[in-house]
């Protein structure tokens, strides 16, 4: 019965760990991907992003992050689907420990 149950439980993990990389990776070239997007159109708060789909292969809009508001370039590997403004920059601040958007040097 205990051995049922670990051989259930590992399964399970098995199935969740695969779940979770298959979502991430992309396994497939551009090549065979078809945008749905040719009209793309996005709100204020939004900004067009070139290639900014999760693999990098379709336009798509990301929500704006305006100065001094936390940004992560990547997270676990994922690219965020937000982005800095026009003129900023996402780089780590040492005084807040952590990543920000800030003006370009």
């Amino acid at each position: 019965m205990v051995i049922m149950k670990s051989l259930i439980v590992v399964t399970i993990v098995l199935f969740a760990v695969y779940q979770a990389v298959d979502g991430v990776t992309c396994f497939r070239r551009c090549d065979n991907v078809k945008c749905d997007n040719e009209n793309l159109v996005c709100s204020d708060s939004e900004i067009l992003v070139k290639n900014g789909s999760p693999c990098s292969c379709c336009d798509d809009c990301h929500r704006k992050i305006y100065e001094g508001t936390p940004c992560l370039p990547h997270f676990w590997g994922v690219p965020l689907r937000a982005k800095c403004v026009d003129g900023l920059i996402c780089q780590h601040d040492e005084k807040v420990q952590m990543s920000v958007c800030t003006k370009k040097n």
